[in-house]
């Protein structure tokens, strides 16, 4: 049986109720904010609530919603290597379903940019134990309670979290030659591109 946007935005908001702090519909999908404190609990009982049955994970991932402003941007202030306006902050972004009533939900979790700490959802859905673990490498969150938050993509002695704005990506050149070059000859011609 499927259930409209709008009855499962007021099935989300009645199961919910004060543990959210945003509810709306968005693209015809529930779209939630909530406090660090309540993140768990509330994909709990999203999970476990027979009248909304998301018992699907679909993705966990983060967003960096500040802005940043390079030294050679062409409004930057003088004297300044770069600045960042954390206002927009980070958060991490959960996305259910509920198979049974064909309905999404999305929860958005926002962080202290600063010690950006959240704490893990393995043990509701065990699927999100890769998810968290990129989205500690890519964007610096440390989850709390993860049974193993090691590296997927980049090499251990790593600096940086390069989904953050602030990264700075190296020059392909600067770093090293291009790999796919089948010859010296071929990777001189381009230029070490």
């Amino acid at each position: 049986m499927r259930l409209e946007p709008a009855d499962a935005l007021d099935r989300v908001k009645g199961a919910l109720g004060e543990r959210v702090t945003d509810a709306r519909l968005n693209h015809g999908q529930v779209d939630l904010t909530v406090e660090l404190d309540k993140y768990v609990e509330v994909v709990r009982i999203l999970r476990d609530d027979i009248a909304l049955g998301c018992r699907f994970f679909t993705f966990l991932s983060a967003i960096d919603r500040s802005t940043y402003k390079y030294d050679d941007d062409d409004q930057r202030e003088t004297g300044s290597a770069g600045s960042q306006n954390k206002k927009g902050g980070i958060e991490v972004l959960v996305h259910l379903y509920s198979p049974d009533k064909i309905w999404h939900v999305n929860l958005h979790v926002p962080l202290d940019f600063d010690a950006p700490v959240c704490p893990s959802i393995t043990g509701v859905f065990r699927g999100a134990e890769w998810h968290e673990r990129e989205a500690a490498e890519m964007f610096g969150i440390h989850f709390t309670d993860h049974p193993n938050l090691t590296t997927l993509y980049l090499s251990e002695d790593f600096e940086g979290h390069p989904m953050l704005k602030s990264f700075k990506l190296p020059a392909r050149s600067y770093v090293k030659d291009w790999p796919g070059a089948k010859d010296p000859d071929e990777a001189a011609a381009a230029g070490g591109r």
